[in-house]
């Protein structure tokens, strides 16, 4: 009879236990997501958004939520935060009551001491700047992406076409150098009509496929997957 009743007994306990879990914890995400409970492993850049996840160069915008937003804009200040995180800088430590020399920022905007950081480490990638406007909330595009990636990681310019897909729409585009460095290491490439549309704004999984793409290459150490493959992504 005892043994009947410590059964009964640690039998309901258990149920309890598993009641309470489910009330009050639960998981960020459901089967079949990433880390992220808008982003399904099915998306084409689920794989760079997690490696730059883990990496701590790339997070949600709902931390609560575990969004990533894939398709959101970026901004240029969110470009030049994550130019300097990739180039090791810890954002933390930055002068918080730095300034920059570009006239359109306003004292309060959190990228002052970023900017002030990037304009000494040549983390500026943007052509249009020379008027002393930066433009701080301006979404970026893919040409202006291709640059960053290029300028953070140093990579070295090169023409060369060899072994790979051109694009018939960068000529004359002041990212053109920078775009087909990326398009020639096979860290990004053209659309299935032949173009790059270097002026079409970059999504937020557009800027973690291209950095992830160079980064796994160029810091093999980082490398979290053996069958992650370099080229796939836009």
């Amino acid at each position: 009879m005892r043994n009947k009743k410590f059964i009964w007994f640690t039998s309901v306990i258990v149920v309890l236990y598993f009641a309470t879990i489910s009330v009050f914890y639960q998981l960020p995400f459901a089967t079949g997501l990433t880390i992220f409970q808008d982003v399904s492993r099915s998306h084409w850049a689920a794989y760079d958004i997690e490696y730059m996840y883990n990496q701590g160069l790339m997070k949600g915008r709902d931390e609560t939520l575990f969004n990533f937003y894939p398709q959101a804009q970026m901004t240029r200040s969110e470009l030049v935060a994550l130019m300097l995180r990739v180039d090791g800088v810890d954002l933390a430590t930055l002068d918080p009551a730095a300034t920059s020399k570009f006239t359109d920022i306003p004292s309060i905007h959190w990228v002052n001491p970023v900017l002030a950081d990037a304009q000494t480490l040549n983390m500026i990638p943007f052509k249009d700047v020379a008027n002393g406007q930066f433009q701080p909330d301006q979404p970026i595009t893919r040409g202006e992406l291709a640059q960053a990636v290029v300028q953070s990681l140093h990579l070295e310019m090169t023409t060369s076409m060899e072994g790979v897909i051109p694009v018939t729409d960068i000529a004359g585009n002041p990212y053109e150098p920078a775009i087909q460095t990326m398009i020639a290491n096979k860290y990004a490439k053209g659309y299935e009509d032949g173009t790059f549309r270097p002026d079409v704004i970059a999504d937020r999984a557009t800027v973690a496929s291209l950095f992830a793409k160079a980064l796994r290459e160029t810091r093999p150490e980082t490398k979290t997957d053996s069958t992650a493959k370099k080229g796939g992504g836009k």
